[in-house]
Order: C-alpha cells, then sequence, then structure tokens
C-alpha cells in the first residue's frame, strides 16, 4: 500500500483542480482515482461499468498497469466482485478486512483473495452505472474512516458529472450529424422530385400530379419541422434584443393563415435568440389555425406580472385528459402533421431557461403563457 495522504483538504483542493482541468474524461477519471488510491492507502482504483443482467464488470479507467490483475479494459463475471455487494446495497461498503469481517467463502475473496476493498455506488441520470472502488491485497489494522469514505464518495458524486456531461455532449453530436442528414441528404432528393414533377405538371395535366405535389410539400413540412426540432435540443448560446411586437407580425406572414386574425397587445423587448422565437411563434400560430380553423382568432399579450406573454386562441381548445401531452413529441390532435410543432415550442423555452403553461382562456379556445422572462422594455 501507498503512503496516505496528510489531510482531507489537500486531497479534495486536488481532486477539484483536476475535474476543473480542460482535459478528456478518461484523463480526469485516472487522476482522480490516481487521488483515491493514495487517499485511502490503497493498491489500485478502479472506475467501473456494470450490468447486473448480463452479470458482467467492466474496469473503464484504472490505476492497474496493462499486466496487472484489474488493468483499463478487463471484463469479468459481476458475481467474482465486491462491486455486486455494493451495487445490491445501493451504498458505499467498506470492508478492511474480508476474512475477519465474515466474508471468507465470499465468491470475489475465493476468487480473487482481495482483502481490502472500498466500493461507492456511481450513478448516471438517475441509473445505476457501475463503481468507484480502491482494492488492496492485505488486509487493514483499522476500518476506513468518515474521511475517507467521504473522499470515496466525493470521487464518485464528481465522475458521475462528467459521465453524464460526456453523454449530453455526444447525444449534441449525434444530433447534428442528424441535422446535417436530413438538411442534405433528406432533402437535396426531394427538391428533384419536386422540380421534376413541376415540369411534368406543365406537360400534363393530371389530378394525380396534384396530389403528388401536395404529398411532397407535406413532406418538406415534415422534414422542415423534425430538422428544427433536432436543432432545438441545443442550449441558447447567442441572444440579441427581440422587439415582441415586430416578430409576431413577421412570424404571422410568414405562415398560412387564411382568414385568421392576429390581435398583438403587447410591446415587449428581451434579450433571446432571435431565430428561435421565430421558430416558437410560427408553431403556435400554425397550431391555432390548423385547430381554431381559418377564421380563429389570435391574441398575443404581456402577462399580468410582465415576467411573459401569451398566446391564445379563440379555437376548439385542447382537452383537459390531454394537458399533459401536449409538449409531448408526436402528440396531435389531428390526423395532419406528425406532433412536433408543440414540442419545438417546449424545446425553445427550455434552451431560454424560461417556462411555459397551458391554460384554457374565459371564453374557451386554448391559451400559452411563456414566463420567466427577464425584460428590458414593457408598455
Amino acid at each position: 500500500m501507498s503512503k496516505g495522504r496528510s489531510t482531507a483538504v489537500q486531497a479534495r483542493r486536488e481532486l477539484y483542480e483536476v475535474m476543473a482541468a480542460d482535459i478528456s474524461f478518461n484523463e480526469k477519471a485516472e487522476h482522480a482515482l490516481d487521488l483515491g488510491e493514495e487517499y485511502l492507502n490503497a493498491d489500485n482504483g478502479h472506475l467501473s461499468k456494470i450490468d447486473q443482467q448480463t452479470d458482467y464488470w467492466k474496469a473503464i479507467s484504472s490505476t492497474d498497469p496493462p499486466d496487472g490483475e484489474f488493468p483499463t479494459g478487463l471484463r469479468i463475471d459481476l458475481s467474482t466482485t465486491y462491486c455486486q455487494r455494493t451495487i445490491e446495497q445501493g451504498d458505499s461498503i467498506a470492508l478492511h478486512d474480508v476474512p475477519n469481517q465474515g466474508l471468507k467463502t465470499d465468491s470475489a475473496f475465493q476468487t480473487h483473495e482481495i482483502y481490502c476493498y472500498h466500493g461507492t455506488p456511481l450513478r448516471v441520470n438517475g441509473e445505476i452505472y457501475g463503481t468507484v472502488c480502491f482494492v488492496a491485497d492485505a488486509p487493514r489494522d483499522h476500518p476506513f474512516t468518515d474521511d475517507e469514505t467521504l473522499f470515496a464518495e466525493l470521487i464518485a458524486r464528481m465522475l458521475e458529472k462528467e459521465l453524464q456531461r460526456d453523454q449530453l455532449m455526444n447525444r449534441v453530436n449525434r444530433l447534428e450529424q442528424f441535422a446535417s442528414v436530413v438538411s442534405h441528404d433528406l432533402r437535396n432528393p426531394l427538391n428533384v422530385a419536386q422540380g421534376r414533377l413541376s415540369i411534368a405538371n406543365e406537360e400534363t395535366d393530371s389530378e394525380h400530379i396534384e396530389i403528388a405535389v401536395d404529398a411532397i410539400d407535406r413532406m418538406e413540412g415534415l422534414i422542415t419541422d423534425v430538422l428544427a426540432m433536432a436543432r432545438q435540443g441545443q442550449d441558447v448560446k447567442e441572444t440579441e434584443r427581440v422587439n415582441l411586437s415586430s416578430i409576431v407580425k413577421t412570424c404571422w406572414q410568414s405562415v398560412e393563415t387564411g382568414n385568421a386574425e392576429l390581435l398583438t397587445e403587447v410591446d415587449m423587448i428581451f434579450q433571446a435568440n432571435p431565430d428561435r422565437v421565430q421558430q416558437l411563434f410560427e408553431n403556435l400560430f400554425r397550431n391555432a389555425i390548423e385547430h381554431g380553423g381559418e377564421d380563429v382568432v389570435v391574441r398575443v399579450g404581456a402577462l399580468p406580472k410582465k415576467d411573459g406573454f401569451y398566446v391564445e386562441d379563440d379555437g376548439s381548445g385542447i382537452p383537459d385528459s390531454r394537458h399533459e401531452d401536449v409538449f409531448e413529441a408526436g402528440f396531435s390532435t389531428g390526423d395532419d402533421g406528425i406532433g412536433l410543432g408543440l414540442s419545438i415550442v417546449d424545446a425553445v423555452v427550455s434552451a431560454h431557461n424560461w417556462m411555459i403553461q397551458l391554460t384554457e382562456p374565459a371564453t374557451g379556445g386554448t391559451r400559452f403563457e411563456i414566463s420567466n422572462i427577464v425584460t428590458i422594455q414593457n408598455s
């Protein structure tokens, strides 16, 4: 075993410095395990990935050398590890002298003859991911201290956050790749089909061509919605002053409104990403017209506390039983569309750290209230 660190404060300080460094997750994990190994006076430290269904334990990161007993990448049966107990208990386990703690017949001791073990469960997004554990071939003279357990748990919590951040970045990258495919690989052949149909429509008068044109137009709209949904999952980084009255009028003009009427009763200025705010209003307006009819009246106004605005219509409204579902992808009260419009609205709101609530106006219809907006100017 190595010599333990002199103070818990020093160990924590070094751990914070490691986690704040601009290095990869693997490097952070390796440095954190090194610190834990030294502070807990262990022989080795491991970050494991565990799957209880397939009964495997895998070393994602390890202080063991490549020719050691538990190097990075090693995969063994979970049932032959003390980590199985850690996962089942759902809390830290500290074993300073395994045989004398009644576990001499445990399969982990029988298989690996590890006398000393400290393990902490690691969760990512609420689900068990694995463990952070420290082991030694020889027993300790005394149990692990509270400070040692707290330090091991601190390592686990900080690695949890790093794993969640790493997984989030991977999802964002996949979304960006998906958006690129939707934008380029799907739209290009669609544009060719539109061009060919346009030529055919000039040469031949057939209702079948008109039906095909309508279908392709609908497909283009669906691609636009899916693309917007993929991109709205990203946080807002660039903002500017947005004039609510001005952007509302612009969005209304970009939507097929028929005989619908817009009433704007607010002049508000706030910081936001104008492109995303435009997505929000266009989808709310389309929702009102699609479900309220071409004669629907849409009203945009300020909330009583002046911390946001509302968009309401006098249409047929949404049943109370469906209020909790409206922002889910795929929700639709009609046969048209794939139900992404309101989920896009919700994504825009979340990206700005705003809040949205669906209510029903006194006169009937549907009312969306967007709040928690820091306004620059109200009137």
